[in-house]
């Protein structure tokens, strides 16, 4: 009588079980997508990124045949959006919009649930954003030489808000305190809307808004002294681009689409290549730069790379700041 040997057999069966999960794995990715995909905003709807979101969402939705939808996660300095997403099943369905608050969060506080290196696999970056210096109604300044004037003479007693702790537009405050010589404090809110909100009553003095600002400053609610392009912005020509006062003063934000680090590669290429078609489309990027926003289409590997550079930037800008973590 022949003898079975119990490890031998454990070990095929496990790579049966091995070889039909991945044969499995390979069908799903093929019918991929079979329902509808949702794209995880890492702050309040209303702001820019919901905008540009809301924008490929509905041009993914023709590319795929699926409903892409888009959910805001605010919060924790954009920590619970990717915490969330990196928990999230594997399968191409649940994805991250990504941004630089992710590349600084890790910096500021002392726990993140998630690497921002190692725990998502990244798509593509699709749109940049700049941003906008508004003053309050009311502050007694007409352009950014005044704003300087006062923030040198009276910095202890202003304050700035920004989308949230390590969001750009906290990033450019302490750019500008560092430039100045100033010393204003912060006031993180969770979101450009409720940021705006604050300084509409006169909460906060001034605040690097992202371009959903830009009808606010039209209709003359606000006042704009700065855009942070390098060059000024076609929407508002005649707010001058902060370099041209503060030599090499400039940062945009960038939102990239990312999916949890274990989706099969096949799902990635999928998402990818269709975002890349979209992209061609100039009916999409006419109504991107209509929002006052900036089509900026970078690929998978690409982008790696450029996470890897932000990273490591960031890392040395809070450090040079002494900001320590929380």
């Amino acid at each position: 009588m022949k003898v079975v040997n119990v490890y031998q057999l454990s070990r095929c069966f496990a790579l049966l079980i091995a070889a039909l999960c991945s044969l499995a794995g390979a069908v799903s990715a093929q019918d991929f997508p079979v329902r509808p995909i949702t794209l995880i905003n890492p702050y309040p709807a209303g702001g820019a990124t919901d905008v540009a979101l809301r924008l490929i969402a509905s041009e993914l939705t023709n590319e795929l045949g699926q409903t892409v939808l888009v959910d805001s996660k605010p919060g924790g300095a954009a920590t619970i959006s990717a915490g969330y997403v990196a928990r999230s099943q594997a399968d191409g369905y649940t994805i991250l919009a990504s941004g630089n608050q992710h590349a600084v969060s890790p910096f500021l506080l002392k726990s993140v649930p998630y690497n921002f290196l190692t725990s998502f696999k990244p798509i593509a970056i699709f749109t940049q954003s700049p941003f906008i210096l508004v003053v309050r109604p009311g502050l007694e300044v007409e352009n950014l030489q005044q704003l300087i004037a006062l923030m040198k003479a009276k910095g202890g007693q202003l304050n700035y808000g920004s989308s949230g702790l390590g969001a750009p537009p906290h990033m450019g405050g302490l750019m500008l305190n560092k430039a100045v010589g100033a010393n204003v404090t912060h006031v993180p809110y969770q979101g450009t809307a409720p940021a705006v909100t604050a300084l509409l009553g006169g909460q906060i003095d001034y605040l690097f808004a992202d371009s959903s600002i830009v009808q606010t400053v039209l209709a003359g609610k606000v006042r704009a002294v700065g855009v942070t392009t390098e060059k000024r912005m076609p929407q508002l020509p005649n707010v001058p681009a902060m370099n041209e006062i503060i030599p090499n003063f400039s940062f945009v934000a960038w939102i990239g689409l990312e999916a949890p680090a274990a989706t099969p590669q096949p799902v990635i290429e999928k998402l990818h290549g269709a975002i890349q078609r979209v992209m061609r489309k100039q009916s999409l990027t006419q109504r991107i730069t209509e929002a006052s926003l900036v089509p900026y289409y970078v690929g998978s590997d690409e982008f790696n790379a450029f996470k890897i550079s932000e990273f490591k930037k960031n890392e040395q800008l809070i450090k040079d700041a002494g900001i320590k973590s929380e």
